[in-house]
């Protein structure tokens, strides 16, 4: 299994996208962080560590263009945001299948080229 330093020396793309829960729809923040294995999420509130949670988003592909994507994410850390009312959470992407796993890895290694 790959380490976590190792993981977070990979490309990271400073893409703001809204983030949705995918049973209720509703917005729960914005990326500020991503890369194919998890994300910083800036939002009105705090999460429990180890929760997960299903989540869309939609990733740029291209001029324009965006697909949306389907994940299921998990709580790895969450703190307050300064002195706002809002939190930056740090999500693991939970992948179930290596088809998966080389969509997103190819979806991310083509927007950091």
């Amino acid at each position: 299994m790959e380490q976590l330093a190792d993981r977070r020396n990979r490309a990271r793309l400073a893409i703001v996208e809204e983030v949705f829960e995918q049973s209720s729809g509703r917005s729960i923040g914005h990326t500020a962080d991503l890369n194919a294995y998890g994300m910083m999420l800036i939002g009105k509130s705090d999460f429990p560590i180890g929760e997960k949670i299903r989540i869309s988003l939609e990733i740029p592909n291209g001029l324009n263009k965006k697909i949306r994507t389907s994940l299921t994410a998990q709580c790895r850390w969450c703190e307050p945001h300064l002195e706002t009312p809002f939190y930056n959470t740090g999500f693991r992407f939970v992948y179930t299948t290596e088809f998966d796993i080389e969509y997103i890895e190819t979806l991310f290694f083509t927007l950091s080229n």
